[in-house]
């Protein structure tokens, strides 16, 4: 735990909860959550609208889902760290090519995961999944171009994931939404600390992030900017959403994978 003073949120960095002390927005204090399940306040997307989206699951007695992920070339998927940590690569799966939750399109295994050697927790939160065969590319499978520069505060970013809508449960199809850019120090003044491999998203109580959407993507202009990470004190809450900044990472991502961002689409 770490205080770091008085009145600023006290921050228990585990794969699901910070607590806080006190209000420092809009009279909220700070929880960060694992996501893991539903875009609120989203819509349904239709099939190939967001072709570079898939579904990553861990085998157990049944398909575990697990998180989301995007398709940066034919042959890796990028996601977060804590959702590929601690298991076999051979123990996920990725399907691509759909917008229902857990049927249709394609299913293919992971060979290995490489999650970045600097993570930790909520800092360099990101994983690359190298599957064991390659995608084949069409209308409902492409990949998605990695970011190169910072975006303006306020561009408008479009987050997806599976899960349930505000009245709760899990939906079926495909959630998308738009949110909007916030820079590192208007991050920093809203939720006091973040690292500087991450940034954070702008948006209005009722929207955004919420359990299971972790490592699915977050792209702007179609270009993937970010990986989600985590949610601020409940899924309806109007402070930033977190997410590990691709164009911070890019380099890494880069080196560890055949994605290139002249040419990958």
């Amino acid at each position: 735990m770490i205080r770091v003073n008085n009145c600023a949120p006290l921050l228990l960095i585990t794969l699901a909860l910070v607590t806080t002390c006190n209000a420092i927005d809009a009279n909220e204090s700070i929880t960060l959550g694992r996501p893991s399940n539903r875009i609120y306040g989203g819509q349904n997307a239709a099939e190939g609208q967001f072709p570079y989206q898939v579904l990553v699951t861990r085998a157990g007695d049944n398909f575990i889902t697990v998180c989301g992920g995007a398709i940066i070339s034919r042959n890796y998927v990028l996601t977060a760290a804590h959702c590929a940590n601690g298991y076999s690569p051979s123990d996920y799966w990725i399907r691509a090519g759909t917008v229902k939750f857990n049927s249709g399109g394609v299913v293919i295994q992971v060979a290995e995961v490489k999650i970045h050697p600097q993570y930790s927790a909520y800092n360099y939160n990101i994983a690359l999944l190298r599957l064991s065969s390659p995608l084949s590319y069409d209308d409902k499978i492409k990949p998605v171009l990695l970011g190169s520069t910072q975006l303006p505060e306020g561009t408008p970013t479009i987050i997806t994931g599976w899960g349930g809508v505000s009245s709760g449960g899990v939906v079926d199809q495909l959630q998308y939404n738009t949110v909007y850019t916030l820079n590192h120090d208007t991050c920093v003044k809203r939720l006091k600390q973040i690292p500087d491999s991450m940034g954070c998203l702008g948006k209005s109580a009722g929207n955004g992030i919420c359990n299971g959407d972790p490592g699915g993507p977050a792209v702007a202009n179609g270009i993937l900017i970010g990986v989600t990470s985590f949610y601020v004190n409940s899924c309806d809450s109007s402070l930033p959403n977190g997410f590990t900044d691709v164009v911070y990472t890019r380099d890494w991502i880069r080196a560890n994978s055949d994605a290139d961002c002249t040419c990958s689409a």
